[in-house]
């Protein structure tokens, strides 16, 4: 992946997690148990921007993850498209229930897979992979209190983070077949 899709790739994704964090606090400090429009929307546009995540990873990790990693990221990336459908759906119609409940396990499968990927191959720092991890099944908890979801958007903001930089110290954008581990 060039350096800069992998900065708009990971900028696409930071930004996602930022909005993701928005729509999880908004929900959960006014106690709403109905969406409104701008909370669907901003669902969605923050599913894409997950999406454009999982594709980064796969893109810009994927020959050093191999699986579960890969196969994660690929995974994610449907489940999370699914997901934006299945809420531009309900924002249009008021129904995509399945549509949603489909995305969101195949999102939530393919984000364990990429944690796996990621903290199995220590290209990010550990805590990035099990914060990925955390927010993820956090995110299953959702309709028990909307705030479970903040932990999977600030993932995604530090990851974005650090797919953004452009020029990592570690010189991961060199040849996948070389150790760029974190402890390396």
């Amino acid at each position: 992946m060039a350096k800069l899709r992998c900065q708009r790739a990971g900028a696409v994704a930071a930004v996602g997690g930022v909005v993701w964090v928005g729509w999880a606090v908004v929900l959960s400090a006014t106690g709403q148990t109905e969406m409104s429009t701008s909370i669907l929307a901003g669902t969605a546009l923050s599913a894409l921007g997950v999406v454009a995540g999982h594709y980064a990873i796969e893109d810009f990790y994927g020959a050093r993850m191999k699986r579960p990693g890969t196969i994660g990221a690929w995974a994610g990336g449907l489940g999370g498209l699914v997901f934006a459908i299945g809420q531009l759906v309900r924002l249009l119609s008021g129904g995509g229930e399945a549509v949603i409940a489909v995305g969101v396990l195949v999102l939530v499968s393919g984000s364990l897979l990429v944690t796996v990927g990621l903290v199995r191959t220590r290209i990010q720092p550990p805590w990035l992979g099990v914060l990925l991890g955390l927010g993820t099944i956090a995110f299953l908890g959702f309709e028990v209190q909307p705030a479970a979801a903040t932990v999977y958007g600030l993932a995604w903001v530090a990851l974005g983070q650090d797919l953004y930089r452009f020029d990592p110290p570690d010189g991961r954008f060199g040849d996948a077949d070389g150790d760029y581990g974190w402890l390396s």
